[in-house]
């Protein structure tokens, strides 16, 4: 195990931070109410149930937590508990492809602690929501393939358990049905299927278990009463996009999720900026103008956007600037990230996306061997991944940046394998990079902190404010806890929304309730203040504060 100190060290401190950030407050956040239910559903009362407003496909998350519930508890601290663990098995994971591509163990847990305190990754781990499941199993899935398809031979354990961990991830998300295909892709390329029973053999092994996976639950769809309603509004989103809609995806998509590359490897490039004039030596003509077109269009896009005020984060849901989590609460949380915090961050992620440009280049320049072909492999589902950001991204054309961080979380592992492996060989300043590390472990740590803080006390206010006898369709207490204890009533009543102009939660989540009282982050206009506590953030420079308020005019008690 000496051999392996540093990602045990990696490893620990991950776990350890479950201590310091509160994991098992009770309280739900944005989306993660919906399995969270469905999980306490199925140990209460033995049935599966994925609600209507459900978009992913959510089977594996809800049983994975339900796993967890048997022994701790049908609590929703715990659920938040397993995504953590599983969180945990990915970084493993990811530790185990760079090795099978000939990264250095050194390097290797580098790799994993980007990856686990990257501070998307870091906070989307301390929720219940799918997101974090789908990673961690696309990365193990990628492990299998990468062990089992190596040039010369296939093993079939390894292949068939691939497989088995893509299906796994299509029953979490329905990006999980993209994996085996781009196996199937690679392997075609690559020249390595013919007209033969052993390619026969392995494609039944590749294809047999997700095929069953999708099967069986596009009939269990079918057949299940008001199961997954939002599940097929893929194509009819897509229709409403257009053509128009989808041009604007297609360019300023693919530029955030380049910029977004840049931020997911930072502490890499901070490790090779000490050494970046070897990087262009043994770049070929085509990698070089690769990385120039690479170059052109990211600063051309960078400086669009920023004469148009956009700066990073560009897709802020999970990280924005009011800290790490989805605020999904009236008023929000105080500014954490001013525009030259957004400046600074914009600028780093631009240089840190400039030298991935570079270290793409050399990759393609490297010479034919065992270990490019896995590395090849990995692009390969790196790239589905890449295309399955698009049609969900369509939900939010028109009233957002066209799409949330989260759904690019999925390329993370995969940039960070790739990089580490086009750098093999050349010299790293490591000590740079565990700074960087550490820099985002603790920024992640404390951003995470602050947000469940911040979400224990406005349930903690909402029950308090429901223990005083306000009824719970009188009040807006957020997503999270709108959604948890008025959704099912609303569904089950067919009640129309009572909020008019309110937060877009009351209409999918809540629309039981007629928000008379509110929960909020700040003041708001049209309403009366009763009351305000302030609560603990690490980060925040002043004392924030949460309010209750009351429309103006209503009747009842304080």
């Amino acid at each position: 195990m000496r051999s392996h100190a540093a990602l045990l060290v990696v490893l620990t401190a991950f776990a350890l931070s479950a201590l310091v950030v509160p994991t098992l407050t009770p309280i739900a956040t944005t989306d993660d109410w919906t399995y969270a239910r469905s999980a306490q559903m199925l140990l209460a009362e033995g049935r599966l149930t994925v609600f209507p407003v459900v978009v992913a496909t959510a089977i594996v998350p809800i049983v994975w937590g339900a796993l967890f519930g048997v022994v701790l508890g049908p609590e929703l601290g715990v659920f938040r508990l397993s995504t953590v663990v599983i969180t945990l098995l990915g970084g493993l994971a990811l530790y185990g492809i760079c090795r099978d591509l000939g990264v250095s163990r050194a390097r290797s847990a580098l790799g994993t602690a980007t990856f686990l305190f990257n501070p998307l990754i870091f906070v989307l781990a301390f929720t219940f929501m799918t997101d974090p499941h789908f990673v961690s199993l696309l990365i193990i899935a990628t492990w299998c393939f990468t062990r089992g398809l190596s040039p010369t031979t296939f093993d079939a354990r390894c292949v068939i358990a691939g497989s088995a961990m893509a299906a796994l991830a299509f029953l979490t998300r329905h990006q999980g049905a993209l994996v085996v295909p781009a196996v199937v892709a690679f392997l075609f390329a690559s020249r390595r299927l013919h007209l033969d029973r052993p390619t026969l053999r392995l494609l039944v092994q590749l294809l047999a278990l997700p095929l069953l996976a999708i099967g069986g639950y596009l009939v269990w769809l079918a057949n299940g009463e008001n199961v997954g309603a939002m599940q097929g509004s893929f194509l009819r989103e897509i229709e409403q996009g257009g053509w128009e809609g989808t041009w604007w995806l297609m360019r300023w998509l693919t530029l955030f999720t380049v910029l977004y590359l840049g931020f997911f490897v930072l502490p890499l490039i901070g490790a090779i900026l000490p050494f970046d004039h070897h990087l262009a030596p043994g770049i070929s003509p085509r990698g070089r103008l690769f990385a120039a077109l690479w170059a052109l269009a990211v600063i051309f896009g960078v400086g669009v956007l920023a004469q148009w005020g956009d700066l990073m984060p560009y897709l802020p849901q999970f990280v924005g600037t009011m800290g790490l989590g989805p605020p999904d609460l009236l008023g929000g949380r105080p500014l954490l990230l001013g525009r030259e915090g957004q400046t600074v961050l914009t600028l780093v992620c631009l240089l840190a996306t400039l030298v991935l440009g570079v270290i793409a280049a050399r990759a393609m320049s490297a010479p034919l061997s065992v270990e490019r072909s896995r590395a090849a492999l990995v692009g390969s589902i790196g790239l589905g991944q890449f295309i399955g950001i698009f049609p969900p991204s369509y939900h939010f054309l028109g009233w957002s940046a066209g799409s949330v961080d989260r759904y690019l979380a999925p390329l993370a592992p995969i940039a960070i394998v790739l990089a580490l492996w086009a750098l093999r060989g050349m010299p790293m300043a490591l000590p740079a990079g565990w700074l960087l590390a550490a820099l985002l472990a603790l920024v992640s740590v404390a951003g995470t902190r602050d947000y469940l803080v911040f979400m224990r006390e406005v349930w903690s206010m909402g029950d308090q404010v429901v223990g005083a006898g306000v009824p719970l369709d009188r009040l807006d207490a957020g997503a999270g806890w709108d959604g948890y204890h008025l959704y099912e009533t609303g569904l089950a009543n067919q009640v129309a929304p009572r909020t008019a102009g309110g937060p877009w939660w009351v209409y999918m989540n809540a629309p039981a309730t007629d928000s008379t009282y509110v929960v909020a982050g700040a003041p708001l206009p049209g309403y009366d203040i009763l009351a305000e506590q302030p609560y603990s953030s690490w980060l925040s420079r002043d004392e924030p504060r949460l309010f209750l308020l009351r429309r103006q005019g209503a009747e009842g008690s304080p």
